[in-house]
């Protein structure tokens, strides 16, 4: 018969005593930290609004996970593996919701973003067949589309030299504008009088308010609210030509009638600006 050390037994002996223990802990750890941690993750998880919006069903996974694993370790002690398992699964399965509930809420606001840019569009679009559809009711008066509105322009044989009062000529193109306004509420009208160079700076500006606010009142005579006109008299300043030949004298003798885009406000004027 073989003999057996007493040592060499001595130390089999303590070895399988140590993996022993060894497997005892991996099988059976403390589940009160993970447990903590689950129960951590489903308070953050709830706590988020966007969770309960976008992803209900993960979340109330995680709760019943959580549920089973508070179970277990009641029934079975802190130690109970089952218990540590299902507290795993229940942080896990929470931050799955956060990651969801992320992720649709960033499509939502692209697909917001998206449907915004598509409303600009739309607007934008809108506003220029607005303005296409303005001047072809204001066809037959010299008119131009720019940034403070539309521009008509009435020229000096609308008056006689040197006078406020509007001639018989000036009466039809007053009707429409006084028409398209009625038509289109919302728009305002600014009435801006020029002169040329000539004469004097005070007489040019009191001559070409007087004529800024003779055009002013013809239109609200037609049955426009006078809240939505609006006359000023610049005088010589911003002239449209040079002003060294009659020609270009009668271009700056004239009154310039802006008719807001839709309800939008009338810029002021600046040079080099219509």
């Amino acid at each position: 018969m073989k003999r057996i050390h007493p040592t060499r037994n001595l130390v089999t002996i303590a070895v399988a005593s140590v993996l022993f223990g060894l497997a005892s802990c991996e099988t059976a750890p403390d589940s009160t930290a993970v447990l903590e941690q689950a129960r951590s993750a489903v308070a953050q998880a709830e706590s988020d609004p966007n969770v309960t919006r976008y992803a209900p069903i993960e979340l109330d996974r995680a709760r019943k996970l959580l549920t089973s694993a508070e179970g277990a370790a009641r029934q079975e002690g802190a130690k109970d593996n089952s218990a540590a398992h299902y507290a795993y699964l229940t942080t896990q399965m929470a931050r799955i919701a956060q990651q969801r509930a992320q992720e649709q809420v960033t499509t939502t606001r692209i697909k917001a973003g998206e449907a915004e840019r598509q409303q600009i569009l739309m607007s934008a679009r809108e506003n220029e067949a607005n303005q296409s559809v303005a001047q072809a009711q204001l066809e037959n008066i010299e008119a131009a589309q720019t940034t403070r509105g539309i521009v008509l322009t009435l020229d000096d044989v609308s008056f006689d030299k040197g006078k406020a009062a509007l001639k018989s000529g000036s009466q039809q193109p007053l009707d429409q504008i006084a028409s398209f306004l009625s038509e289109n509420p919302e728009r305002r009208v600014q009435v801006e009088g020029f002169t040329d160079s000539e004469g004097a700076n005070d007489y040019n500006l009191e001559l070409s308010q007087s004529r800024a606010d003779a055009v002013a009142m013809a239109i609200i005579q037609r049955g426009i609210d006078a809240q939505r006109v609006r006359a000023l008299g610049y005088g010589e300043e911003f002239p449209v030509a040079s002003n060294a030949s009659v020609g270009s004298r009668q271009l700056n003798r004239r009154v310039e009638i802006i008719v807001s885009n839709n309800d939008a406000a009338i810029p002021g004027r600046a040079a080099g600006v219509l």
